[in-house]
């Protein structure tokens, strides 16, 4: 028996359909709800719910986010990533910060009961992909930019979100009231921190990192 499922996901539709859908198979389980990462965190100061079912692309505070501060915060719940994002980074962001598995929405009905039941029955990362993913690629994805963005600072992380927002320079500059040759000093302090790829343009590298490190920074 499971006693309480969380599940955290931002359309109410969603929520309400895998609701139905899991109490055919957990009669007897209370279900709670959220629909961002921070009402995540409230709901576990009072409630520790057996396991969650965690999306990536919720408003106010991202699913990445939350889970990194479930697990700083000693959250004992079993956590599963049940999203849409199909990118191998996100599976490698979820193991490092000590999710339970990670599986996409098209999961079907029966697999994702099965999944669940042997989450909260094991200690392994459960993920229906993960055997097919090179685990040097994970290591290095892991050393480098998971290490590498703890040494931005809030500032970077502050400028670093307005170009992934799509902004440029000028645009920046004049929402932080700052010029644009400091904006242009920050671009370079955070290429040198984040990349090791000689010549690399800051534009090119905020186009290429934009889908996954936006979730983390």
């Amino acid at each position: 028996m499971i006693p309480t499922i969380l599940i955290a996901d931002d359309h109410e539709l969603f929520r309400k359909s895998l609701i139905v859908t899991l109490k055919n198979y957990f009669p007897d389980t209370d279900f709670i709800e959220a629909s961002n990462g921070e009402e995540v965190l409230e709901i576990t100061k009072k409630n520790k719910p057996d396991i969650i079912l965690l999306d990536i692309e919720m408003p106010v505070m991202n699913g990445i986010k939350t889970l990194l501060e479930l697990r700083k915060n000693n959250l004992n719940s079993k956590v599963l990533m049940l999203s849409s994002k199909t990118a191998k980074e996100f599976i490698y962001i979820s193991k490092e910060y000590k999710a339970n598995g990670y599986f996409t929405k098209n999961v079907a009905p029966d697999m994702l009961a099965e999944v669940i039941m042997r989450i909260i029955s094991s200690n392994l990362f459960i993920c229906s992909e993960w055997f097919s993913l090179e685990f040097t690629n994970k290591n290095r994805f892991s050393s480098n930019t998971l290490t590498r963005i703890n040494l931005l600072t809030k500032r970077e992380r502050e400028v670093l979100k307005y170009f992934f927002n799509g902004l440029n320079t000028s645009e920046v500059s004049e929402i932080m009231s700052v010029r644009k040759k400091s904006i242009d000093n920050y671009k370079n302090r955070i290429l040198t921190k984040m990349e090791t790829t000689p010549d690399m343009f800051f534009q090119d590298w905020v186009i290429k990192n934009r889908e996954v490190i936006g979730y983390l920074i």
